[in-house]
């Protein structure tokens, strides 16, 4: 799958990933776990990892920020201050 845009928020991430339902199937847990990620307006830190690994396994392309990162400058990575 080509990435097309970058994802800026945790509905165009849910979206993606094909709901609520598909991210309880890639990762587990019960529907209201993404439901209250979507409602808080952020993943916990201890999924940003695994959702950045399956976004990149599916070509999609997030926003950093929604996975602990920052907008770095062009061809660098730089992490989110804690």
């Amino acid at each position: 799958m080509a990435c097309k845009s970058q994802l800026e928020t945790i509905d165009e991430v849910i979206d993606a990933f094909g709901g609520v339902r598909e991210m309880c199937a890639t990762f587990g847990g019960v529907p209201s776990r993404f439901s209250n990620y979507k409602a808080a307006g952020r993943f916990p830190d201890s999924m940003h990892m695994r959702i950045y690994v399956a976004a990149c396994d599916r070509g999609l392309n997030i926003a950093p920020e929604l996975i602990g990162m920052k907008r770095a400058k062009q061809g660098e990575l730089a992490l989110a201050a804690e």
